[in-house]
């Protein structure tokens, strides 16, 4: 594993607000053999990047997220991780679609997609003066 990985992936998750506890609860979700402690791949800490991208831009907080995955857990029996990114990809792309409702992500590399409209100077604001 490269540090360039692993500075990745802590820069993402400090920016989703994600602490480092967290990250192994979101490395089980994400990868499925997957044990707490296990040493990983670059490409597996990719995944768990771009799954941390995701669960930020679906609005996943820090503190919703463990009971979120448990409930899943709970009521999907085997199949609760495809029902989870299938319901966490489903909300993050509406979110994505739809920055002017949502805002964008705490992740979001390209602020500049979106830009509140401002106000018109020849709006009714302007006409009432």
């Amino acid at each position: 594993m490269t540090g360039t990985s692993r500075a990745r992936l802590a820069k993402t998750a400090a920016a989703a607000g994600y602490p480092p506890s967290l990250l192994s609860l979101i490395a089980e979700t994400t990868l499925p053999p997957y044990q707490a402690g296990e040493q990983l791949a670059d490409a597996q800490i990719e995944q768990i990047t771009q799954a941390v991208e995701v669960l930020a831009q679906a609005g996943r907080t820090a503190e919703n997220l463990p009971m979120l995955i448990a409930a899943y857990r709970h009521r999907h029996g085997r199949a609760w991780r495809e029902r989870f990114w299938a319901q966490t990809l489903r909300t993050a792309n509406v979110r994505y679609a739809h920055p002017e409702s949502y805002g964008l992500s705490p992740c979001e590399t390209t602020p500049t997609r979106f830009r509140p409209a401002r106000p018109s100077s020849t709006g009714a604001h302007a006409r009432a003066a």
